[in-house]
Formats: C-alpha cells, sequence, structure tokens
C-alpha cells in the first residue's frame, strides 16, 4: 500500500464559506485536519462518524476510476465496522460490476 496519501474535500458551512478537511495515511493510521476559512494553518481535528463516511465515499470514487488501491478503502471499512456503522457494500458491489 502506498504510503503518506492525502485526500481532501471541502464542506460548506452554514453562512456558504468553505472549510476543508483533509485525511491523512501515513502507512499505519488515518490523521485527520482541518482548515478553517477564517485563514487558520491547518488544524488537527478527532473525526467523526459522518467524517468517516465522507472520506470512504471519497475514496470509493477514487478506487472506482482506479487512483486508489482496494486497501485503503478496506481500512476505513474496518473503522466503520469498529464504530458500529455499515457501509454500503451491496451498492459498491453494484457500481463496479
Amino acid at each position: 500500500m502506498t504510503k503518506n496519501q492525502t485526500h481532501e474535500w471541502h464542506e460548506r458551512l452554514e453562512d456558504g464559506r468553505k472549510q476543508y478537511i483533509r485525511g491523512y495515511w501515513n502507512s499505519r493510521e488515518w490523521l485527520f485536519r482541518l482548515a478553517h476559512p477564517d485563514g487558520e494553518a491547518w488544524m488537527p481535528m478527532q473525526p467523526t462518524p459522518e467524517t468517516w463516511l465522507k472520506l470512504r465515499d471519497l475514496l470509493f470514487r477514487k478506487y472506482q476510476r482506479k487512483k486508489l488501491p482496494l486497501k485503503h478503502l478496506q481500512t476505513v471499512d474496518a473503522v466503520l465496522e469498529k464504530l458500529g456503522i455499515k457501509p454500503n457494500a451491496e451498492e459498491d458491489e453494484q457500481d463496479v460490476a
């Protein structure tokens, strides 16, 4: 598995500004950072279950385009399973087939 990968996405806040979130794989674990639109530097953050689901969605889309190995997706699925959240595995299999 390739180490030191960064995956980034943004969310809109209630006032319409963008907030960036970065998931970083350091070959052993996922680390998350947040960039607030007020210009603050990247700050460490604790991921919520929603953050894990958004990361999984992003990774699955990259996996479909053959830009990411399946093992990265499986690491996030393992975390979601520990949290008691079942990703949409059946839908994913239909999308790949």
